[in-house]
């Protein structure tokens, strides 16, 4: 009796650098608006600070809003044959983004493999289900390619007992993992 597979990963986004400073730019630009909004126009003599002061709130809320959508993590799930990957905003929106069959891959290896770069270019999209935007091309990191209508790519953090479902399911298509020893204090 084959017993039944339950694999899930979960990343978290990191948005790096990049994505600090655009906050903080987001944060500056609203608030020098908020002070101009509010200054100008008791300078001139105009009394529309409830005006004002609910357009500045408004504007907070949107700025709130707007940057808690870069809050993202993905969720991948193997269960037996079935490969599941969905995008969690800010921990309460769920976005189904691909489901297919291990047994529909044409090919699955990490990305350091030498056929990644040839089928990402026949891929129709690239779904990079890791970490950073530009995942490191390192054997941590593999990837599936389905053929189909539109063939595509999914990037994803690879865990060791993931390849013994690959091989079940796919072995035929499933590139061979080396399991790298680390070196003994002996």
């Amino acid at each position: 009796m084959i017993e039944d597979t339950f694999i899930e990963t979960h990343v978290k986004r990191n948005n790096g650098t990049a994505g600090i400073v655009f906050d903080v730019c987001v944060w500056i630009a609203a608030l020098i608006f908020i002070v101009f909004l509010n200054v100008i126009p008791i300078m001139l003599g105009i009394n529309i600070i409830f005006i004002t002061g609910m357009l500045s709130f408004a504007l907070i809320w949107a700025v709130i809003v707007i940057l808690r959508q870069k809050n993202i993590e993905y969720e991948v799930e193997i269960v037996n044959d079935n490969f599941n990957a969905a995008k969690i905003v800010n921990a309460n929106k769920r976005e189904e983004l691909v489901d297919f069959s291990l047994k529909d891959c044409s090919y699955i290896a990490p990305v350091s493999s030498d056929k990644f770069n040839e089928h990402k270019a026949k891929a129709s999209f690239c779904l990079a289900l890791t970490e950073e935007k530009d995942f490191p091309i390192d054997d941590k990191t593999w990837y599936a390619f389905v053929e189909g209508n539109a063939p595509y790519v999914v990037v994803f953090a690879f865990k060791p007992e993931m390849y013994k479902v690959f091989r079940r399911y796919n072995p035929r298509y499933t590139e061979n993992y080396i399991v790298k020893s680390e070196p003994s204090d002996d």
